[in-house]
């Protein structure tokens, strides 16, 4: 996996990443040409506790040039992520939103994502009131669009 900035600052922030994944991001830094006393020191642990991983992390983070962010931005980064991925596919939206609703419960429910984290119930309340599956299918590609597009919702 490339060193992706943007995620891994928004799985930090989530706490989704494990600690004994920590050594495998210190690895994708150093393949990113990023360096520096922690991140090797990360990098060397092996299967970490998250004290080992709590007490390394910052400077590493810093010396990755990885800034800390709010959940509620992690979790948009990611679903804005994730929505770009579907609309590139061309997949059909409605597969995935259980996924959304899934990414705002665990996250929190943060405002940043609630159009699409409340996406499996608004699809249930629509489809109970006789809209069309392809009407539905329209509305939540705009809801993506909405999110990766950065227009109001």
């Amino acid at each position: 996996m490339p060193f992706d900035r943007e995620i891994i600052e928004a799985k930090l922030g989530l706490e989704l990443i494990e600690p004994a994944e920590m050594p495998k991001l210190a690895w994708d830094a150093l393949e990113a040409d990023l360096d520096g006393p922690a991140i090797r020191r990360l990098a060397a642990l092996v299967k970490p506790t998250w004290f080992q991983v709590r007490e390394i992390l910052p400077n590493a983070m810093q010396e990755m040039g990885l800034a800390p962010i709010t959940a509620g931005e992690g979790a948009r980064r990611i679903a804005r992520r994730r929505a770009q991925e579907i609309l590139k596919s061309g997949a059909d939206p409605l597969l995935f939103a259980d996924e959304f609703g899934k990414l705002w419960i665990r996250t929190g429910y943060p405002s940043e994502i609630s159009d699409l984290g409340a996406l499996p119930d608004d699809i249930h309340v629509a489809r109970l009131m006789g809209e069309s599956q392809e009407k539905i299918r329209e509305w939540v590609t705009e809801r993506l669009e909405d999110l990766v597009y950065d227009r109001p919702q």
